[in-house]
């Protein structure tokens, strides 16, 4: 299950881009590069704290610590881009064997309704390299400008433990009703991301980023062990809540969420170039936080998750609850995903415990997984477009013992194409395209140049599940699933539609 706030804050410093564009058009080319070779603590002692009231759109509550960060953002909320054309993209964050990272801060949530692409998040991060577009309407403007970046090249390297134990305490009266609207709790090593999102978007002109690498190594031992996480309904479209420990990770999204376009293509694709991941982990990572509650579940694409990974690839397209949007091409893909650490991954994340899980494609997830590559094609109650792909190599390997445990406790998984899983995967390369309760399917709702896939959970890697599902009594819905399950490498092409 995608997670679109990770790709909006993650909770860490940015560098946003709030240039003038009048006159001749400028093309700015970036260059950054950060490296922290000294231990940082958010100490128990530093706290954020709201009342009762809500979060406005694209507003954001975080307590965080961080090694080294490198990241570009160009993002409009209610008001139109004031964003330069983007040449070249060049990011490099190395975080040293002395830079231990370490968070126990706290986030007191009140009662209130979190706004679209709004989000609450605790954690702690090794190395970061970032480039996103964001566009979050509202009464003030829904219309946005195409966004463009040439080449981009991301190298993040984590070398040094880091550990969250911050927590978001109260929570249960905060409601994610807004479209994507967060709650995130998460430790990670290193990770480099490129988004584009469009948020309740009436019109978005066509974007372009150019070829794409990521280099991505992580190192450090990795966990988190947060008390849990509280929250109320999850009843925006896309709105997630989440915690977890992740090793290495690469990611390349684009979605476009809560859209209305009044004709088929106010809201552009996007063009990506070729693009080429290599994310590797070879540190201990571990999630033991303490239980998870959430509210219903009744956004389409809403989500809940707990969960551990050692190292992660994905390039994901996705449309949820929008119209009028046209068709992403990414280029040519090359994604390889290793995980090697002889101590392991391991989730220990308790029970999730949830109201009814109604909302289409909406989904519920314990899981604890090695190495993963990914490419996945997404559409939610939003019209069917013909999204492309050049070839896609997949390779991915995972080394070392898979350990996952948990509980889900949930009311009657009603929505269309809902699902509630617990599982453990040693290694997994995955292509997908799915279509769940669309306004109309595109024929074919996806080309694909070709799909070359190559997975190997190696000797000595054990993986073990402990896992239980209990759903409230009553009818399943449409393409409903649940699931409890234990992998040790597997390679999916799937192709699915629900209505």
């Amino acid at each position: 299950m995608m997670r679109i706030n990770q790709f909006l804050t993650a909770g860490v410093a940015s560098a946003a881009l709030m240039v003038a564009t009048s006159g001749a058009v400028a093309q700015v080319a970036i260059d950054q590069s950060s490296t922290n070779n000294s231990a940082v603590s958010n100490l128990a002692t530093s706290a954020v704290a709201t009342g009762a009231g809500n979060f406005g759109l694209g507003a954001s509550a975080s307590v965080s610590a961080s090694g080294a960060v490198s990241s570009t953002s160009a993002t409009a909320i209610n008001q139109a881009f004031n964003t330069p054309t983007i040449g070249a993209v060049t990011q490099s964050a190395t975080n040293a064997a002395a830079g231990a990272i370490g968070n126990t801060g706290t986030l007191t949530i009140g009662a209130g309704t979190a706004g679209s692409g709004a989000s609450a998040s605790i954690g702690a991060s090794g190395s970061v390299a970032g480039l996103s577009f964001a566009g979050i309407g509202g009464t003030g403007s829904s219309t946005f400008a195409g966004q463009t970046a040439g080449a981009v090249t991301q190298t993040s390297a984590n070398a040094a433990g880091v550990t969250n134990s911050g927590s978001i305490v109260g929570g249960t009266g905060l409601v994610l009703g807004g479209n994507a609207a967060s709650a995130m709790i998460s430790g990670t090593g290193a990770s480099a991301s490129v988004s584009k999102t469009a948020i309740d978007a009436t019109s978005f002109g066509a974007s372009t980023i150019g070829a794409t690498s990521q280099t991505v190594t992580s190192s450090g031992t990795v966990g988190n062990t947060s008390t849990g996480l509280t929250v109320g309904a999850v009843s925006g479209i896309g709105s997630s809540a989440s915690v977890g420990s992740t090793g290495a990770s690469g990611s390349v999204s684009v979605a476009t969420i809560g859209g209305v376009g009044a004709a088929p293509g106010d809201i552009a694709g996007t063009t990506v170039g070729a693009v080429g991941q290599n994310i590797s982990n070879t540190g201990a990572v571990a999630n033991t936080s303490s239980g998870f509650t959430v509210g219903a579940l009744s956004g389409a694409g809403s989500s809940a998750s707990v969960g551990a990974t050692g190292s992660s690839s994905s390039i994901a397209v996705a449309a949820l609850g929008s119209t009028g949007i046209g068709a992403s091409t990414i280029g040519n893909i090359t994604q390889s995903s290793t995980n090697s650490n002889t101590t392991g991954v391991t989730n220990t994340g308790g029970t999730v415990t949830t109201g009814t899980i109604s909302g289409n494609g909406a989904g519920v997830s314990i899981s604890a997984t090695g190495g993963m590559s990914s490419v996945s094609a997404s559409s939610n109650g939003s019209d069917g477009v013909a999204n492309a792909f050049g070839t896609i190599g997949q390779t991915t390997a995972s080394t070392g013992p898979i350990t996952n445990t948990g509980t889900i406790a949930a009311g009657l998984l009603s929505g269309v194409g809902s699902s509630a899983s617990v599982s453990a995967t040693g290694a997994a390369s995955s292509f997908s395209a799915s279509s769940i309760s669309d306004v109309s399917v595109g024929t074919p709702t996806i080309n694909v140049a070709g799909l070359t896939q190559s997975t190997t959970n190696n000797a000595l890697s054990t993986v073990n599940n402990t896992g239980a599902i209990t759903v409230a009594a009553g009818n399943m819905g449409t393409g409903a699933s649940a699931s409890v399950s234990a992998m040790g490498a597997g390679s999916f092409a799937s192709f699915r539609s629900v209505k």
